[in-house]
């Protein structure tokens, strides 16, 4: 395709010069380091400071909201780069959202846990599925670590295209707030939007709460509206109070899901223990039993969720609970390490103030012992999470030990001390390195005590500086776990 074909019928207000005769488009970029020669590069906000570099490699055309200095055989102007740069990625690769069942999972918490059950009931169900999530880009026996929940929409219609390719008929995506702000999956045909819960985060990048909320929001008032597909689900979690600001226009089918009875997917029963859960559920009037090692009462909901997705995709009951029951762990989501000793250690992503507080609150309806707890907070990230983080830990816990967690640019012990602000009493001790820190907790640990080590869950990094170097909670568990013999 060239670059006049890619770009025909699309939102551009001006060409200054002429598009390149001949020559094919090799790849559409905002990250100048892609650019070479065939390659359309896009000026936008994040990418502006790059333009030089960009320059230096000799795109096709060049892509921008405003005239660019320098000589540019050919500028394409347009209102809005991101926009445009998601539709001409979705023109190039064929519109693959098309041509398979594409579910959207937004909301604070609950999203990675739900992708991974839809993902089971796909296997279940004899079909390949593909997921583009917090923990990994994957399909068909294919795994990619990625930067972001949800990528550029470039890599968002690549990845779809590639899984297409492969026989994947069923899509599955985090899509977080960033992104829907930002545009990402623009030009992606939703089947089904999720809607999970809405609590206190990324107020750094948003400002407010509102501001957050309207963000999540665009899933399904904007993206799931205009979506070409015939039949598009809404799952919406009715026990949130933000659910009102989801509900999406009547074209669009809503399916709702609580702990109380009158939604169209409900329990029935409950059994939770510290080895996980057996649920009754009603999906659709119909009764559903499972048995998940998946700890915690607020992963009833995530399989309320995922129940009615599946649901949306089509699947037979039976295939939505077999799908249930054979998921085994989700990485880093209350996620057990062995231990062969008396006593159990989690390793949770809980990184909000609601998060951390659910998942301490789960672990004290069903640890035997006590609970001693470890986490910190991000530096460069919303500040005023940590003391609330503080206070929560060290009121629940029984003992609580506040590290680090990627500092980034910020002295961790300025964060631990925003931490220890909003700590009125309880037992605690601050320790600044996370790996000397998490060695204590399992050294404190008795028989039948409980370890939780938050924050960073699945992550394979700790991020000092601008330096990502390699730390994982559970490598550093089972090390202080040989170590303490």
């Amino acid at each position: 395709m060239k670059p006049a074909e890619l770009l025909a019928g699309l939102p551009v207000t001006a060409v200054v010069g002429a598009f390149p005769d001949g020559q094919e488009v090799t790849g559409i970029t905002k990250d100048s380091r892609e650019v070479g020669p065939g390659t359309i590069f896009f000026v936008t906000p994040s990418s502006r400071a790059f333009l030089a570099d960009a320059l230096a490699r000799r795109p096709a055309v060049v892509v921008s909201e405003e005239p660019v200095p320098g000589e540019i055989p050919c500028l394409v102007l347009t209102a809005n780069a991101r926009l445009l740069l998601a539709q001409a990625a979705a023109r190039l690769y064929g519109f693959p959202s098309r041509r398979m069942h594409v579910t959207g999972i937004t909301g604070t918490n609950g999203k990675t846990t739900v992708s991974y059950l839809i993902e089971s009931i796909v296997g279940a169900a004899g079909e390949k599925a593909g997921v583009i999530g917090t923990i990994s880009y994957r399909y068909n026996g294919r795994e990619m670590k990625g930067s972001n929940t949800t990528p550029e929409s470039v890599e968002i219609q690549s990845l779809l295209a590639a899984m297409g390719k492969t026989g994947v008929r069923y899509a599955v995506m985090e899509v977080s707030s960033h992104a829907l702000d930002q545009g990402r999956v623009e030009c992606i045909d939703f089947d089904c939007a999720v809607f999970t819960n809405l609590t206190h985060d990324h107020l750094d990048y948003h400002g407010d709460f509102a501001s957050y909320r309207q963000a999540k929001s665009l899933l399904f008032h904007r993206y799931l509206a205009q979506s070409a597909k015939e039949t598009r689900w809404a799952v919406l979690n009715t026990d949130d109070p933000s659910a009102p600001f989801f509900v999406p226009a009547p074209s669009v089918r809503t399916a709702t899901y609580s702990g109380k009875v009158g939604t169209d997917a409900y329990p029935v029963s409950v059994e939770e223990t510290i080895d996980g859960i057996a649920l009754g559920l009603s999906l659709r009037g119909r009764r559903m039993d499972v048995k998940t090692p998946l700890v915690g009462l607020f992963n009833v909901s995530n399989i309320l969720a995922a129940a009615l997705a599946g649901d949306a995709c089509g699947f037979a009951p039976e295939t939505v609970a077999a799908g249930i029951s054979a998921l085994k762990r989700v990485p880093g989501r209350l996620d057990r390490v062995e231990t062969g000793r008396g006593f159990y250690v989690f390793v949770d992503y809980a990184h909000t103030p609601d998060a951390l507080e659910k998942t301490i609150e789960t672990l004290n309806r069903v640890r035997p012992g006590r609970l001693i707890v470890v986490f910190g907070c991000g530096g460069d990230r919303d500040r005023a999470k940590r003391p609330v983080m503080g206070r929560i830990a060290a009121s629940l816990a029984d003992f609580t030990i506040i590290t680090s967690d990627n500092p980034r640019t910020e002295k961790p012990a300025a964060i631990i001390g925003e931490i220890r602000s909003g700590i009125a009493g309880g037992a605690f001790k601050t320790i600044e390195d996370r790996k000397e820190a998490i060695a204590e907790a399992i050294a404190m640990a008795g028989d039948k005590d409980v370890v939780l080590v938050a924050g960073k869950g699945h992550e394979d990094y700790q991020i000092v500086g601008k330096t990502a170097l390699p730390f994982s909670d559970r490598a550093v568990i089972e090390e202080s776990l040989r170590v303490a013999g």
